[in-house]
């Protein structure tokens, strides 16, 4: 069993780019299958994995470091039930120093079931521009930190979403990046392409000798920086008597995302995974969105749809949670809507304190 640990912040892109590694690697002959890891219980992405039929298994309420024997229950679970060629385990984009806490732990206690264990990191590529310029990150100084130490200890690094980049961007982030991380294996990648996933794949294929390079973390700003972010998860039904609850949903994202905007609260990632009519749709707004509007198909209609919200903002737990109270309140007083709230968890993540940390 080959296991691919992928790291990188919120928003980066590494639910697309790991799905469609997943889908391109099936249709070559291979099982696969993939760990979701998250602070919270309700898990837009684990949903998402699921509605494309890829085996999956989730590390829930912390990260793989914090939550390592449980990292290690799910990969053990897997192997018994899918008999996997491939783990892709996706850990939470507030997590750092995963070398000493998570690859170093799975090396020694798993060294008779993994043939081969590799270790990607995912960034932005026009946060990693700005970066290089001299330019300052959209978080506070200590998020900031977080985000600077998992590009440090990559070993792998994917410079993701070049597509948002003009040509002569993407040329001057290339250099600056050569001269500043010569050592590290860089790729330039659009995960929504089949090529680049497929340079990913090879890639990292042949990486059977990892670095293992333990960097220096500050665990007090590394958990102040979590603490700046605040979490908010929540299923949301909306039911409707004259088939336009896929209308009010739309206004529902609309509303509560423009509202994050006009706060200028800066976007870990907000995820939203929409079920209706046997069918699901995943809406994402990240650090530097690119569409203000949900993009739902309002020509189909239905008088149910499910609702899955993932937000991960820098701001108070009970602002983004009142945010959300208001939007519902004001939209139930459609008289041919009804909406109702379920599992609604808001909260701070809590201080990193990893399992094992072997340096």
């Amino acid at each position: 069993m080959k296991v691919h640990l992928v790291a990188g912040f919120l928003g980066s892109g590494k639910t697309t780019a790991i799905t469609n590694a997943c889908k391109s690697l099936m249709d070559n002959g291979f099982t696969t299958s993939i760990v979701t890891n998250d602070q919270g219980k309700y898990i837009v992405d684990s949903k998402f994995v699921q509605s494309l039929n890829i085996p999956n298994a989730e590390v829930k309420g912390g990260c793989f470091c914090c939550n390592y024997n449980q990292l290690n229950d799910q990969i053990d679970f897997l192997n018994r039930s899918v008999q996997p060629n491939i783990v892709f385990a996706e850990s939470v984009g507030s997590c750092t120093d995963l070398v000493a806490t998570v690859l170093k732990p799975l090396l020694k206690f798993k060294e008779q079931e993994i043939e081969q264990l590799t270790f990607s990191t995912f960034v932005d590529s026009r946060l990693l521009f700005s970066y290089l310029l001299g330019e300052k990150l959209p978080f506070d100084d200590d998020t900031n930190y977080i985000w600077s130490k998992q590009i440090e200890e990559s070993e792998i690094l994917v410079v993701n979403k070049v597509d948002l980049l003009e040509a002569s961007e993407l040329q001057q982030l290339n250099l600056l990046a050569d001269k500043l991380y010569p050592t590290k294996i860089k790729l330039y990648q659009n995960s929504l392409d089949v090529e680049s996933i497929n340079t990913w794949i090879k890639t990292i294929d042949k990486q059977h000798k990892l670095q293992l390079q333990t960097i220096e973390v500050d665990y007090k700003k590394y958990g102040a920086g979590e603490a700046n972010l605040a979490w908010l998860d929540e299923e949301i039904e909306f039911t409707s008597n004259d088939y336009s609850a896929l209308n009010v949903v739309d206004e529902f994202i609309n509303k509560f995302s423009n509202g994050v905007m006009l706060e200028n609260s800066p976007i870990g990632h907000l995820k939203f995974l929409v079920s209706y009519n046997n069918r699901n749709q995943k809406i994402s707004y990240t650090t530097l969105p690119t569409k203000s509007s949900s993009n739902i198909d309002l020509t189909e209609k239905t008088n149910r749809v499910r609702l899955i919200v993932n937000a991960r903002i820098q701001t108070s737990p009970e602002k983004l949670r009142e945010s959300v109270f208001n939007i519902v309140e004001e939209l139930n007083k459609n008289k041919h809507v009804d909406i109702k709230e379920d599992a609604i968890s808001f909260f701070r993540p809590g201080f990193p304190k990893p399992t094992y940390r072997l340096v």
